[in-house]
């Protein structure tokens, strides 16, 4: 009776060992999609924005005002969730990447800020 017990309560063990490995791998998934998600939104408004602000595109004479705030808030929108779920390092890389879109003074700035945020993005993620 004994052994049926013992038994028992290992298979029973196992099973939620089993469950909480399963809920830790889908929990990393959902966290390396929410970062993914919030750094390519933040990274295309960024673009959007630099672009706009330096001058660079044919398009600016059709712009409307309401594609900036629209960009604005999707920038907003990718960095607050930056800064919710990713480290110090690839936080201030990403403010460093803002800053510089909206500066748009500098090319060769704003492509080292991206580089620098999309590298620590990387390493934070596991994505070579």
């Amino acid at each position: 009776m004994l052994a049926g017990i013992i038994g028992a309560l290992l298979g029973f063990s196992g099973a939620l060992l089993g469950a909480w490995i399963k809920s830790q791998g889908e929990h990393r998934r959902w966290l390396r999609d929410q970062k993914l998600a919030s750094a390519a939104e933040m990274v295309s408004a960024g673009t959007n924005i630099y672009e706009f602000r330096s001058g660079s595109k044919d398009w600016i004479e059709s712009f409307e005002p309401s594609e900036l705030r629209e960009w604005q808030s999707q920038l907003q929108r990718g960095r607050a969730a930056i800064h919710l779920l990713c480290t110090q390092e690839t936080r201030d890389h990403a403010g460093a990447f803002v800053k510089s879109c909206w500066r748009a003074k500098d090319e060769a700035e704003t492509i080292r800020a991206l580089s620098a945020f999309t590298a620590s993005l990387r390493k934070e993620i596991g994505s070579k």
